[in-house]
């Protein structure tokens, strides 16, 4: 063996979790709290209102009933290009 590979050996009695570890834990968990926190924030701004989404749909009908009425002038021949 290579002296780099006998000095990187460690006894696996010696290596214990560390202070770095739990820092890192703790870290990670602080951050997914804050986001969290901020995605809840951001969700109560946006409105779920079942009213917008029905006078949405009332437009699109409307929009949708004309658009057939022209198409129906054309094929019945009355189109006019004066």
């Amino acid at each position: 063996m290579t002296p780099l590979l006998i000095a990187a050996q460690v006894d696996p009695e010696k290596v214990k979790p560390g202070w770095l570890g739990l820092f890192v834990v703790l870290a990670l968990c602080l951050v997914t709290l804050l986001l969290w926190l901020s995605m809840n924030r951001q969700l109560k701004k946006v409105d779920f209102d079942d009213k917008s989404s029905d006078e949405h749909d009332e437009t699109d009908t409307e929009t949708d009933t004309e658009t057939e009425d022209r198409s129906n002038e054309r094929s019945a021949g009355g189109d006019s290009t004066d």
